[in-house]
């Protein structure tokens, strides 16, 4: 255990994802305004908007990516010592997660603007 988090690679794409993780949450804390009127949570490009919800609701999203991201780290932990590609390439699952759901984020924001 010690020597996964000691490794550079592995800390630098798990605190990297935990930073945008916390980023978005705060993004959606401050820029999203609280209001009873019902937001945009979902828009698909051939139907437009298709899924309106409470301004809480949106913060699923970041929910989400702390799920993802707390289930792959421990299972890159678990898989370390047998395959370190494998654990490589779960850590940099989550990078890749969390960057997609900054930009569903950004354009969540866009659209109830």
């Amino acid at each position: 255990m010690k020597e996964f988090f000691k490794d550079n690679v592995i800390k630098s794409l798990l605190i990297s994802s935990l930073v945008l993780n916390i980023g978005l949450f705060l993004f959606f804390y401050f820029f999203i305004k609280r209001s009873d009127i019902p937001i945009v949570l979902h828009y698909n490009v051939d139907w437009g908007v298709d899924y309106f919800g409470e301004v809480k609701n949106i913060f699923i999203l970041p929910l989400a990516g702390l799920i993802i991201f707390l289930l792959n780290s421990i299972l890159a932990l678990r898989l370390w010592v047998r395959m370190k590609s494998l654990a490589y390439f779960l850590a940099a699952v989550i990078l890749i997660s969390e960057i997609f759901l900054w930009l569903a984020g950004i354009a969540l924001y866009i659209i109830n603007s």
